[in-house]
């Protein structure tokens, strides 16, 4: 009798573990005795408990890929074919390319072949082919149970719910630390602040209830989500949900109205590109009155002779209500997008204004403080207490799952180290709802205008740039009215 050398490949999907004649101790106590009668020697049991037949992407699998490509086998085991691959063109990949390429017999034991005799090859792609059959019906199967739970108002399911909730015993239910930091970033976005500012405010405030940083997709998925406002969304049809709803159905269409609207600007701004537009001082901060349209930085070029007769240029830059530049008699000239009449604003003067406005504030602490006693402070600490509990009853499981051996002191470190990070923000937002938070604030403003006289003085555009922008969220201009909405969040 042939001596051989076996490598016993055994897989449980998480549907079949319990199923008779699958478990990974039925599939090997059977290998191995058939081993045993044919006198063959076992290398190795490859073993993928809870893993789909779907792909080859399963860590038994690549083990004994590496087996069969370093010639440490010389046959392959397994108790039923679908145990290998449920796919057609991964089966014969793995016995063409892989097995066969190398020298390597495939056997199943209960389908009775053997890729070494012609029959067994035959047979191996007869049965592959149903195999693939009864996944794709499998799949179809799921699909049509997840489109009926999306129309009883059910949400998909997976091991990761939208934040702001959490997916309990097929449900979805209010998370509302998380919930707190969604609406946030609805009403911020709608109250002018742009993807990548809100993205930063974001991670400057700390990643509170996630575990890592915003990113600008993460937050543009989060405002084009309709899961905020009860639907449930599944192959491009949204329907009732029966989870409740985190923002209002008129704050996200509005939400969404501005996403286009902004996107359809960008786009005109990026194939119709003018010079210097992200280089000035009150560039995306500036707003009207009187429209509410963004203004933007533009450039009047003429020509002017001089006494000499030769021809000068010359450019003025100014701000105005976002336009579109047209040539008129020869100058750049401006042609308005809509009607509003509000007038063009000297860029010099404007920017010396708001920089006279900034040196002033620098100088009276109390203005700074009274602009932090007027901010109404919203925060429900109810939800954040309630965080600090959950966080320090997680450190204790960890600890308690140390202590027992199932965590490495790395691994421990780990997780206590991101639990402290946001217990931290937590208790500093907490600390921001207390009496004293307005003269904490305030204090961490008049730290920041300390040093502005001397940026001003200085005449470096850069610098007085960066030290406006720290301070300012939005100025709106309405004639010759000017209204600072300071950044207030400190």
């Amino acid at each position: 009798m042939e001596k051989r050398t076996v490598g016993i490949y055994v897989r449980v999907s998480t549907e079949n573990q319990v199923d008779d004649g699958y478990s990974v101790g039925e599939q090997t106590d059977k290998l191995k005795k058939f081993c045993d009668i044919k006198d063959w020697s076992v290398h190795k049991v490859y073993t993928d408990g809870g893993w789909s037949g779907s792909n080859i992407k399963r860590p038994g699998m690549e083990m004994l890929i590496d087996d069969v490509k370093e010639h440490r086998v010389d046959t392959v085991l397994v108790y039923k074919l679908d145990r290998l691959s449920r796919s057609q063109k991964d089966t014969l990949y793995l016995i063409e390319d892989v097995f066969n390429a190398n020298g390597v017999a495939f056997i199943s034991l209960n389908e009775n072949f053997d890729t070494s005799t012609a029959f067994g090859k035959a047979m191996v792609g007869i049965l592959s082919v149903f195999a693939q059959l009864e996944r794709e019906q499998i799949t179809e199967r799921m699909r049509m149970g997840r489109i009926g739970r999306a129309k009883a108002g059910y949400f998909k399911g997976g091991p990761h719910p939208p934040f702001g909730y959490d997916y309990i015993d097929g449900d979805l239910i209010v998370n509302p630390v998380q919930a707190d930091v969604v609406k946030s970033m609805f009403e911020d976005y709608d109250q002018g602040l742009s993807l990548n500012k809100l993205t930063r405010k974001l991670n400057k405030e700390g990643h509170i209830g996630k575990d890592i940083n915003w990113s600008y997709r993460t937050v543009r998925q989060v405002l084009d989500n309709n899961d905020y406002i009860g639907k449930v969304h599944y192959l491009g049809v949204s329907y009732e949900g029966n989870h409740k709803a985190i923002v209002s159905e008129s704050l996200y269409n509005h939400v969404q109205s501005e996403l286009k609207r902004r996107q359809i600007e960008n786009y005109k701004k990026f194939n119709n590109p003018r010079p210097f537009r992200s280089k000035y001082m009150l560039s995306g901060l500036l707003r009207c009155g009187k429209c509410g349209s963004t203004m933007s930085s533009q450039i009047s070029s003429y020509k002017k002779q001089a006494l000499s007769g030769k021809r000068l240029s010359y450019a003025i830059r100014y701000y105005c209500v976002s336009s579109r530049p047209s040539k008129l008699h020869g100058a750049l000239s401006i042609s308005r997008v809509d009607s509003c009449d509000a007038p063009t604003y000297s860029a010099i003067e404007l920017e010396d204004k708001v920089l006279t406005k900034i040196s002033t504030l620098s100088k009276h602490p109390e203005r700074v403080a009274k602009l932090f006693t007027k901010k109404v402070n919203k925060i429900d600490t109810k939800p954040l207490n309630d965080r600090l509990v959950q966080i320090e009853n997680q450190i204790e499981r960890f600890m308690d799952l140390y202590g027992t051996g199932t965590f490495s002191i790395d691994r421990l470190n780990s997780r206590i180290a991101k639990l402290n990070s946001e217990k931290e923000v937590i208790t500093e937002k907490l600390k921001k709802a207390t009496d004293q938070g307005p003269q904490l604030a305030a204090d961490r403003m008049m730290d920041q205008l300390a040093n502005a006289p001397q940026i001003i003085a200085s005449d470096d555009y850069t610098e007085q740039t960066k030290l406006v922008r720290s301070l300012i969220d939005q100025v709106i201009l309405n004639d010759a009215r000017m209204t600072i909405k300071w950044h207030l969040d400190w």
